[in-house]
């Protein structure tokens, strides 16, 4: 039997850790340090933003391929989101977005989609050239470098979802770099028991892979509870909460060389899957080649027939995702038609650190076989 999850799941060591942890902010395995921490990343987004004192009567600038998760903590704040335009290649045309840039814009969000930096040096150049702030969003590139620089140094404010990364029940980081910004700290203490039951989930996680078999593969078939799931988890309100104390010890646990060793296992599976897709017709990566800096989150594909096929592979065990399979109601596809064939044809394969060389081998046995029915 297999089954692989999609994210890294909490194992007994990964407890160790968070026994061993403190409950300081600093993290020891991390190049930047968080200036506060909060219980999603949204709600660090949204600290971003009143630091940079934007509010009613300003415009924040999004990419057009993005998640409501992004777009409600500029609601939050009382500012307008408005769209620029994002290639099939998760890329951005500087020109397009200087156009974009109005009078009452404060602020660029760039996204570091699936960890691979977005055009972070140019935007941050246009920025300074316009006099408006750059937000960095690294939910998907907490280990995320480019050159000497880790992501989240180049912009005026920058926020991680280092959940998405490592096995926490919950957990956001906002860093501020801009001298002189202030951000304050989160209002409402986390839940024990939802970070407890969050907690829970992420160990399900170990015990579905040693059993080979979990409940979500035949749940996730369906797609009004797929939907659910999304309206819950992407449209979620912003909470002014911080960051759970298990996620707090597990995150300053994180030594370099733990760091390192994800970074490391996580390339290591990006790069033999990305092996795997020499020939075969039925998709394609996303990406290609793996830049030196970059963690993955995961192995991005680009499909037709994007439902029939994660059904294939969900089927046969493995835990696919999309990002995103819904576009906010605020982005309309048919003026970002880009964004919208994203939207339709990217699926997620698992790459995590929890993944070793012999199951990533699985999936990429898999995919040679599917390469013949398909």
């Amino acid at each position: 039997m297999l089954y692989l999850p999609a994210d890294a799941p909490l194992t007994p060591g990964d407890l160790v850790r968070m026994a061993r942890g403190g409950g300081a902010v600093r993290v020891s395995g991390l190049e930047w340090q968080p200036t506060a921490l909060f219980g999603s990343g949204r709600a660090a987004l949204a600290a971003g933003l009143r630091a940079l004192g934007i509010g009613p009567d300003d415009e924040v600038l999004l990419p057009a391929y993005l998640c409501e998760s992004v777009v409600s903590p500029v609601v939050e704040v009382g500012a307008t989101p408005v769209f620029y335009p994002v290639g099939r290649d998760c890329g951005v045309d500087l020109a397009l977005l200087d156009a974009a840039i109005g009078a009452r814009t404060r602020a660029v969000v760039l996204i570091h989609f699936l960890g691979f930096p977005g055009p972070v040096e140019a935007v941050r150049d246009l920025c300074t050239r316009r006099g408006i702030a750059l937000v960095e969003d690294c939910a998907h590139a907490l280990f995320g470098r480019l050159g000497a620089r880790p992501l989240g140094w180049f912009g005026d404010v920058a926020a991680f979802s280092p959940w998405k990364s490592l096995p926490l029940p919950d957990g956001g980081a906002l860093v501020l770099n801009r001298p002189g910004l202030v951000a304050a700290e989160p209002s409402v203490r986390p839940s024990t028991a939802r970070s407890a039951a969050r907690l829970g989930y992420r160990a399900l996680g170990t015990l579905e892979m040693a059993v080979g078999w979990s409940p979500r593969l035949a749940l996730l078939h369906r797609a009004s509870l797929r939907r659910g799931l999304h309206d819950a988890t992407s449209g979620a309100p912003v909470v002014d909460e911080g960051m759970s104390a298990p996620a707090r010890r597990m995150l300053a646990a994180i030594t370099p060389q733990r760091a390192a060793s994800i970074v490391a296992r996580r390339r290591a599976n990006y790069m033999q899957m990305h092996a795997a897709f020499a020939g075969l017709s039925w998709a394609r990566p996303l990406f290609g080649a793996l830049p030196d800096g970059v963690c993955p989150l995961g192995y991005p594909l680009v499909v037709e027939d994007r439902d029939h096929w994660r059904d294939v592979l969900l089927a046969r065990g493995v835990n696919v995702r999309t990002y995103w399979e819904h576009l906010p109601a605020v982005v309309d596809p048919d003026r970002f038609l880009d964004a919208a064939w994203l939207r339709d044809r990217i699926l997620i394969l698992p790459i995590h650190q929890g993944l070793h060389g012999r199951q990533v081998g699985r999936i990429a046995r898999l995919l040679a076989s599917l390469e013949t029915r398909s």
